[in-house]
Formats: C-alpha cells, sequence, structure tokens
C-alpha cells in the first residue's frame, strides 16, 4: 500500500502527532487519521460577523489649561500686609487678593497733592501778571500814535508781555507735571492693593504676611480662567492632509482647516468628562521634528471638576466607516506578521483568511445570553483580496451569515491548516471539524481570586 506523509507546516502542530498519514486509496469515513480513529470536533465560540455604518473616533494626547493665565506679581514694593484669599480658591475678577503696607504712598499721595496746589497757585499768578501785561500793550498801542507815550515805552510793555506769556506758559506746564506725579502717586496707591485680573482659581501663595515684598520680584501667586478651561492637544499632519484633500474641502469658504469641530476628554482614571469641547484654533504649519499640529479647544467646566495642568485623552468623530466588517478584536489571531480570522465553513471546518485589522470601536453587541453588553470589536478588511469575495468562495453570500471563531481560534488554526494540507493531497473528507458555540462575553478580571479567602 503507497502512502504519503502531509507535512503541516505549523511549530508544534499537536495534529501531526495524531498520525495525519493519509493513504489515497483508502476512503477515509469521517476519521481523522488514517486507521480509521475518530477526530473530535475542536469546541469553539462564534460570533456572527457584524457589518454595520461606524463612526470612525481618533484620539489624541493633550493637557489642560487656562484660557487665561498669569502670575501675580507685586508692582510696588512693601510690607506685604493681608492675604485676603484661600489658597486654591475662585476668586472673582477685581477680588482683593494681597494688601501691601500703604502708609508710604499715602503720604506720597499727600505730597503730590499739595505739589499740583502749589503749581496751580502759580498759574494764577502768571495769569495775573500776564493779563496786566496784555493791558498795558493795548493802552500803550493808543497812545504811542499821539505822541503822548514815547515809541520805547511801547516796545517795553511789548516785551513784557512776551515774558508773561513765557512765565504762564512754564507754569502751566509745572501744573501738568504735578498733575502727572500725582497720578503716579495715586496709582502706586492702588497698587498696594492687589486685585485678580479675571475670573479663575488662585493657587497656593507663595508669600506670606509680614514679608518685604519687592516691584517686579518673586510672584506672589498665579492664576488660572476655570470655566471655560482650555485643551491644548495635537493632531498627526496626514489627519489635516486627509482634510485638506477631502471633495467637500473649499478653501474658499475660509474656516480652520480641522478634522474635527467638536471633541470630548478622556480623563487620567478612564472617565469621559460629561460635556462637549469644541476646537477654537488650529496652528498654521506642521511641526517639523514631530510631524503634528497644534490644536486648542475649549471645554465648559462650570462645576470646577477639571483643573488646569491635567493630562487628558481628546476623542472625537473623524468620519464614519460604511458597511464595515467587524470582529471582536480577540477574534484576531496573529502569525508570521499576519492577522487572521478563522470562520466556521459548510462543512463545519476553519478556514482561514488573512485581513489587515483596522480602527477599534467599542460597541453594543450580542452577549450570547440574549443581552447586549459594550465590547471592543475592530473593522476588517481583506489583505490578499476583498473580504467579501473571500467568504463568497465559501459560500456565503452575506457576510453576516458567516460564524467568526472568538475562542479556539488558536486550535482552529491548527486544524485549517492541517484541513489544507489533506486538501492539497488531494483528499476530500476526513477534515478536522468544529463545534460552534455561541460566544458568551465575560469582563476581564485583572486580579486573581485568593486561595485562601474562603479558608
Amino acid at each position: 500500500m503507497r502512502t504519503q506523509k502531509i507535512m503541516i507546516g505549523i511549530t508544534g502542530l499537536g495534529l501531526a502527532c495524531a498520525g495525519l498519514i493519509a493513504c489515497k486509496d483508502q476512503k477515509i469515513q469521517g476519521a481523522g487519521t488514517a486507521d480509521g480513529r475518530q477526530m473530535a470536533p475542536l469546541s469553539v465560540s462564534v460570533m456572527n460577523l457584524q457589518q454595520q455604518d461606524v463612526d470612525i473616533e481618533s484620539t489624541w494626547f493633550g493637557h489642560l489649561r487656562g484660557v487665561q493665565e498669569a502670575n501675580i506679581k507685586p508692582e510696588v514694593t512693601g510690607k506685604l500686609l493681608k492675604q485676603v484669599y484661600w489658597d486654591g480658591t475662585l476668586c472673582k475678577e477685581g477680588e482683593v487678593l494681597f494688601e501691601i503696607d500703604p502708609e508710604s504712598y499715602e503720604a506720597a499721595l499727600s505730597q503730590a497733592d499739595a505739589a499740583v496746589a502749589v503749581s496751580k497757585a502759580s498759574v494764577e499768578q502768571a495769569l495775573a501778571a500776564d493779563d496786566q501785561a496784555a493791558k498795558d500793550v493795548e493802552r500803550y498801542s493808543k497812545l504811542v500814535d499821539s505822541g503822548s507815550v514815547s515809541e520805547k515805552n511801547y516796545t517795553d510793555a511789548l516785551h513784557a508781555h512776551r515774558r508773561t506769556q513765557a512765565a504762564l506758559a512754564l507754569a502751566k506746564a509745572a501744573e501738568q507735571q504735578a498733575i502727572a506725579q500725582q497720578e503716579i502717586a495715586r496709582i502706586n496707591l492702588k497698587r498696594c492693593t492687589i486685585r485678580a485680573p479675571f475670573t479663575g482659581v488662585a493657587s497656593k501663595a507663595n508669600v506670606s504676611v509680614g514679608d518685604l515684598i519687592v516691584a517686579g520680584g518673586a510672584t506672589l501667586t498665579t492664576m488660572s480662567s476655570i470655566d471655560p478651561i482650555r485643551v491644548d492637544f495635537v493632531v498627526p499632519g496626514k489627519q489635516i492632509l486627509a482634510k485638506l484633500l477631502a471633495p467637500t474641502y473649499r478653501p474658499d469658504q475660509g474656516g480652520m482647516v480641522s478634522p474635527v469641530k467638536n471633541f470630548r476628554v478622556v480623563l487620567e482614571d478612564g472617565t469621559v468628562y460629561d460635556r462637549e469641547g469644541e476646537v477654537v484654533a488650529v496652528d498654521s504649519y506642521v511641526n517639523s521634528s514631530t510631524g503634528t499640529v497644534n490644536f486648542v479647544g475649549h471645554i465648559p467646566n462650570p462645576d470646577m471638576k477639571l483643573r488646569s495642568g491635567a493630562a487628558v485623552r481628546v476623542k472625537a468623530k473623524t468620519g464614519v466607516e460604511k458597511n464595515a466588517l467587524l470582529v471582536p478584536s480577540r477574534a484576531l489571531v496573529s502569525s508570521m506578521n499576519h492577522r487572521f480570522i478563522y470562520v466556521v465553513g459548510r462543512d463545519n471546518t476553519p478556514y482561514g483568511i488573512d485581513v489587515v485589522g483596522g480602527d477599534e470601536v467599542t460597541l453594543e453587541m450580542p452577549n450570547g445570553d440574549g443581552k447586549t453588553v459594550p465590547m471592543l470589536m475592530q473593522i476588517i478588511t481583506g489583505r490578499v483580496k476583498p473580504l467579501e469575495e473571500s467568504l463568497k468562495e465559501l459560500g456565503f453570500d452575506n457576510p453576516k451569515d458567516v460564524q467568526v471563531i472568538v475562542e479556539g481560534g488558536q486550535m482552529a488554526a491548527l486544524y485549517a491548516q492541517a484541513n489544507m494540507g489533506m486538501r492539497a493531497a488531494g483528499m476530500k473528507e476526513g477534515f478536522g471539524t468544529v463545534n460552534p458555540h455561541p460566544f458568551i462575553y465575560t469582563h476581564p478580571v485583572s486580579t486573581t481570586p485568593s486561595v485562601t479567602a474562603k479558608q
């Protein structure tokens, strides 16, 4: 009897140990071995291939900061008398934060007030002198023609008037200078009371009551506006390019070149913030080092749940995949830098299809027990040929009729490889089969139950 060995190209293939040696002259009656022993069907969990329109979401990394942020520094020098606000509290615009000893500035203002009074008196005196000189010129001009006043006296009166005019101008200039000094003194006195420049959260103070505060010196505290709060994040330049190349983009319509208008943020603990943000600015260039574009968004924060400096993930809908084919992410089996799904054929044998994994989305999927649960699904496409074409070759015109192996895929891959080798050898039956069961989703458990917990 002539025999032929079928070599299965999978390292450690368990089926090889079962003696997959076939005899071309022997008809195999539903068995997987040459001696006729029945190969038990492999028990697997399956879910029907899903096909639907899917919203494509993108995720980017970003951080929060205030729309307005300021380092609060003193503008005058003096001793700190009081810190009015509580560290880390919300302060309204104009609310007092600190008070600096105003004593010396009050004295300077009083001195400036006195200087203004003196300058005003000087102006009044100069005005009187100028008025008298002007009258002398007017009187002499009438008498010089009759000879009652000499030409010299008239000329002297003209020169005297010019001198009083100059003196008046100097007095008025001195008055303006005194008023300016008075305003400076008033401003300096006002600066002894440091107020919030906008509504926001003031951080912990960096000074203590009694410290000598120097104008333009160390930062007293920092303030950050809180509602709305700003979100800075970066988007890959290729997504901007995709927007520019989209048929619907019209540069003459103006506006921002953005793949997204609205977004949500995911906090560091994984929770999704319950309010939606809006993109307000997009940088005009792609960073040559990172290949990304800077984005700025604003998001409402009335409850002050978001704080400046926090790291977040920004999630947004960037498109729709029409009639996407999806499987649970766990259904994909990796081998030799390729990814496969294994489906149950019409003959109840597993078949592998080389696919390309796309975006992952969380969808409400049937659980196998009549319920639905949020499940991580992945969009797939055929690597060698369109996936729908591969399914038709297996006898499935409707992709939704295809049962995809979700659990047991690794062993199903061995069965599929064995069957493929046997078919290549010319055998038509006796291949390894699978026994499909509805896939029932169980949430992943991150901890191991204690062995001694019940003892």
